[in-house]
């Protein structure tokens, strides 16, 4: 990894192109536990919610090299309910909804315990206000501290694929 010096980090709306390393770094994180979704799901996230899904990118100074380091999948409901993994989106965003569902934020094992999930979170929130969002809820199965850190609660412990999920809510002012 180059020092922060030499580099500079990028957040920015996710486009297609961007979708293989999503779905590797999805693999990489989740699929050890189960936990990972289907590449088709996570390319109809990009298609129904283009404005709700971001990348963060380092690019060294010279320009020369880009690493993607991390990235937030979200959809919008009109009613607070349960997230499930591997959902179809066609189905289950509804543009006009005021509840934002993060549907994945993963951070690279190389970039992790930086800040940039705290970025990343911070990003999404200010998405979500913008699109006149009230609510956020999300489930996670090994990141409840940095939730709970960051203003959610649980709502809701689950059973899924055998894992324990902790769905988690922040109300937005």
């Amino acid at each position: 990894m180059q020092n922060q010096a030499d580099t500079s980090i990028t957040i920015r709306l996710a486009i297609a192109d961007d979708l293989q390393q999503i779905v590797a770094m999805d693999q990489d994180l989740f699929g050890w536990y189960g936990a990972n979704e289907d590449p088709e799901v996570i390319r109809a996230r990009l298609d129904v919610s283009p404005r709700g899904c971001i990348v963060a990118e380092q690019s060294s100074a010279d320009g020369e090299t880009t690493n993607f380091m991390g990235y937030v999948t979200t959809e919008k409901w009109e009613n607070f309910r349960e997230p499930e993994l591997d959902e179809n989106p066609y189905t289950t965003h509804k543009p006009n909804g005021r509840i934002l569902n993060i549907t994945t934020l993963a951070v690279g094992r190389h970039y992790q315990n930086q800040s940039l999930g705290s970025r990343l979170l911070a990003h999404v929130i200010d998405v979500a206000r913008r699109e006149g969002c009230h609510t956020i809820v999300l489930e996670t199965a090994r990141a409840q501290r940095f939730y709970l850190k960051h203003g959610f609660e649980t709502v809701i412990e689950r059973q899924q694929r055998g894992i324990t999920l902790y769905v988690k809510r922040l109300l937005l002012n």
